[in-house]
């Protein structure tokens, strides 16, 4: 079976998986939030979830000496918007 890694420190986010009765682990790396300007509001926690996902991709990848470890990763993030633009996160 896969392992599931939910690369969040999100409180809300590790109650949905436990509620659900779902095994995962938890991976949080420091991450780089900062995003093209050019982006759409509604890519910008897109790509900040990407970038989350890669550096703990990454951070598994080399404890595992280079072996393509078999696990899903969740990553998410939000950003609250008002009149189309970005005002905080949560």
């Amino acid at each position: 079976m896969q392992t599931i890694i939910l690369a969040s420190q999100s409180p809300r986010r590790k109650q949905l998986l436990e509620w659900a009765e779902i095994p995962f682990e938890i991976i949080v790396k420091s991450t780089d939030e900062s995003y093209p300007a050019a982006l759409e509001v509604e890519e910008i926690p897109i790509h900040i979830a990407r970038q989350k996902a890669v550096e703990v991709k990454n951070f598994i990848k080399a404890s595992a000496n280079g072996r393509d470890e078999n696990k899903i990763i969740i990553a998410a993030d939000t950003v609250v918007v008002l009149d189309s633009r970005i005002i905080g996160k949560p």
